[in-house]
């Protein structure tokens, strides 16, 4: 592999608090140092996978400082009017290439026409359905760690995303589904020492604040399993900020633990 100075695969790098801030509904974003396309998709709200493709990277997904990469499809498309065609086509042509004109007008309207961007959203449907249909749940959930729950999930946009847990400092937390650790670090700010787990194409897990980060990137881990200490990294409180995404939108995780 060639060297990572510079550069940022999908889920290594070099963690530091560069975290440049990413606006809801911004098309595209300037690469910072310390970024990876996962904390990239975090902040941006949607799913590394789209990310890649929509920038059409490949294996090892390296990404570099200064890389401008696109977050929004664009909808903008190129309209002719009907009097522009009629100027453009009357009283320019001969009688044989009129009749070649026409002809290919009805070729054009037999087919219907698609932009850059349908096309793109069309192949990336077709090649990722199985794998949604065979990935789109997590079999079970449980609550990563203990505590008083003291802010609930909101639906609003200014609202909360995920849930605040509060403990002492030291209190376990544990992965709440099996999966692998793609982000552990604290590049982003607002979150701290911060993990990110991907449980499948769908669904990632997070979890904020932390003391200590006892797992790695990379790393494969189970359900039930010690991945931290909780802690009051970027806040002012002891407590676990925990977010469920399902394909990089945040959903209520009290719709995914089991009642206690």
């Amino acid at each position: 592999m060639k060297s990572n100075k510079g550069a940022l695969n999908k889920g290594g790098g070099t963690y530091i608090a560069s975290g440049k801030s990413i606006k809801p509904g911004q098309k595209k974003y300037v690469v910072q140092k310390g970024d990876t396309l996962y904390s990239i998709a975090w902040r941006a709200g949607i799913a590394v996978d789209t990310l890649i493709k929509r920038n059409h990277l490949r294996k090892p997904y390296i990404i570099k400082k200064g890389q401008v990469l696109n977050l929004r499809l664009s909808t903008s498309k190129v309209v002719v009017s009907s009097s522009n065609k009629a100027k453009n086509s009357a009283g320019s042509c001969t009688v044989q290439t009129c009749k070649q004109n026409n002809k290919i007008e009805v070729v054009k309207k037999s087919s219907k026409a698609y932009s850059a961007n349908d096309v793109d959203e069309k192949v990336i449907k077709k090649k990722t359905i199985n794998q949604q249909d065979s990935n789109n749940k997590v079999a079970d959930w449980q609550w990563p760690t203990k505590g008083k729950l003291t802010k609930t999930f909101a639906n609003s946009p200014q609202g909360m995303k995920g849930i605040s847990i509060s403990n002492v400092r030291g209190t376990p937390i544990y992965a709440a589904a099996k999966g692998k650790v793609v982000y552990a670090g604290s590049g982003l700010r607002g979150y701290g020492k911060l993990i990110i787990i991907k449980h499948n194409y769908d669904y990632l897990s997070a979890y904020a604040h932390n003391d200590q980060l006892i797992i790695k990137e990379n790393e494969q881990v189970e359900m039930g399993q010690k991945i931290a200490v909780m802690g009051d990294s970027d806040t002012d409180t002891v407590r676990l900020h925990f977010d469920i995404r399902y394909r990089g939108k945040s959903v209520d995780p009290m719709r995914y633990l089991p009642k206690r």
